[in-house]
């Protein structure tokens, strides 16, 4: 099986995981409420930030985000 694939169905089991455990706790919560973001590491190459990109798009996961952009908005809020 291609490592994409399997990335995909990693990032696709996590958000129904999380959106489960967040239904569970909050019933009024409903998945349009929420937005999930995947983070990678500023020093990855374009290649691995690119094979990831595609492994979230494959799951209809679009938001991809560079972890120091994430980090430095963070500190700044």
């Amino acid at each position: 099986m291609p490592a994409k694939t399997i990335f995909s169905m990693a990032i696709d089991y996590m958000r129904k995981h999380l959106m489960s455990s967040i239904e569970n706790s909050f019933p009024d919560i409903k998945q349009r409420d929420v937005m999930f973001v995947i983070t990678v590491p500023a020093i990855w190459s374009n290649a691995a930030k690119q094979f990831m990109r595609e492994a979230a798009v494959k799951v209809r996961f679009y938001l991809l985000c560079l972890l120091n952009w994430v980090l430095f908005i963070c500190t700044r809020s």
